[in-house]
């Protein structure tokens, strides 16, 4: 009796070890037919027996189903959990066959998932969540890459940007510059914001070279996004180089005498540099040489209406040139007292302040014809419009021209609907 015990109690293992076994391939079968819950209620049977649970298989057929749910639910913690059950998979047996057949897709899904969960988060401003998900993501990638699973996750460059926009945003400075160099390395090209963080970066390390570089890249990329222009600037105010700048420029320019974009901008730029700003946007201290730089842009502003006499920013920014002295010469009349309000001074400043509004109101009045002949306006010409029929407007009410006040008025209550 005891050796037929014996035998008895063998039978018993072998058949509870292949019931175990049919208990994944009947959950890998319900996973075939879609019938998720099924399924993972017999995975979830055989990870429990110990004849099972650290059978590679086990876990292969486990991560699929986890996989299946996490893409149908769009949950990036089953995701996970499908990852980690692949990984473990691939741990029990490194050279598991099935592996290239069964885990290549799945795997892929699992990664699409995490990071689409991450780009969910960055649309909610989920700042923290969303840099979380697109490093697991990553992980996933590099993982996949590195198991020869029959295929390879391509570096995904506008991941790699979010990735580093993430960080930024969620002020993990150290994560977001390796993944927005990154990025810039990829020569991705989708987003100005790249540039414009990286190089802010570069700028709070002091790192003056690649500051300049990454500047200088974005204005080749994006030749029309203006804030490189206000970061070139920024930099060689910043940096003390604004001799260099000029001469550079200047160098352009007597290589491109009859270029009207950039005369034009040759004399923006100087206008900018005799005028600062700091950084709320305030009027900073003006330069030692402030009227000889005044000169040059005057005198550019000038060059680039010989070229284009109609041209709506130059006259606007010639007629702000103007205007904006007349402006500074209006505030010393202002700060004069009431015994000061009839002396020699005052009538030399009342009179510059009359001179340059004179002088600025064709320009302003070229402008406006200018810019209401082009219809819809891109938003960068929509405020320079709004600035020039806000000058028109006092130049006006000084000259008590109620009419043209008026018009001016309506003018901009059109622009701003």
């Amino acid at each position: 009796m005891k050796h037929l015990l014996v035998s008895l109690l063998f039978c018993t293992a072998a058949t509870t070890a292949m019931a175990q076994r049919a208990k994944v391939a009947s959950a890998d079968e319900n996973l075939k037919k879609q019938d998720l819950e099924k399924a993972k209620a017999d995975i979830d049977a055989a990870l429990q027996n110990d004849k099972t649970k650290n059978d590679a298989k086990t876990w292969l057929v486990n991560g699929k189903i986890l996989e299946a749910m996490g893409t149908k639910q769009k949950s990036g913690a089953l995701a996970r959990e499908a990852f980690a059950s692949f990984k473990k998979a691939l741990e029990l047996d490194p050279k598991m066959k099935e592996a290239v057949l069964e885990m290549n897709q799945p795997l892929f899904n699992v990664y699409a998932t995490i990071a689409n969960v991450g780009y969910a988060n960055l649309n909610e401003q989920k700042w923290d969540s969303s840099l979380i998900n697109f490093k697991d993501a990553f992980e996933v990638a590099d993982f996949y890459n590195s198991k020869n699973l029959g295929g390879t996750i391509p570096t995904d460059t506008a991941l790699t940007f979010y990735v580093g926009y993430a960080a930024s945003q969620a002020g993990k400075k150290d994560d977001a510059f390796t993944y927005l160099k990154k990025a810039a390395d990829l020569q991705f090209k989708g987003e100005p914001a790249l540039y414009v963080l990286l190089g802010q970066l570069y700028e709070e390390k002091g790192d003056q070279a690649n500051w300049l570089k990454t500047i200088e890249e974005a204005k080749t990329i994006f030749p029309k996004d203006k804030r490189f222009n206000d970061m070139e600037l920024a930099y060689y105010s910043k940096t003390g180089k604004t001799n260099e700048l000029l001469s550079m420029l200047e160098k352009k320019m007597a290589e491109n005498p009859n270029d009207e974009a950039m005369v034009l901008d040759y004399a923006i730029r100087v206008d900018n540099i005799a005028n600062p700003r700091d950084e709320k946007g305030n009027d900073a201290p003006k330069p030692a040489n402030y009227e000889e730089l005044m000169g040059k842009a005057e005198t550019a502003y000038k060059k680039a209406l010989e070229l284009n006499p109609n041209d709506a920013t130059a006259n606007f920014q010639l007629g702000a040139l103007y205007f904006n002295r007349a402006v500074v010469f209006n505030k010393e009349l202002n700060a004069l007292d009431s015994k000061q309000q009839t002396s020699p001074k005052a009538k030399e400043l009342q009179t510059k302040v009359e001179g340059l509004m004179n002088q600025a109101l064709p320009y302003f009045e070229k402008a406006d014809a200018g810019f209401s002949s082009k219809g819809n306006l891109e938003a960068s010409d929509k405020q320079t419009y709004e600035s020039c029929l806000y000058a028109l407007q006092k130049i006006y009410a000084i000259k008590n021209n109620n009419a043209k006040v008026e018009e001016m008025k309506k003018k901009l209550d059109a622009l701003q609907k």
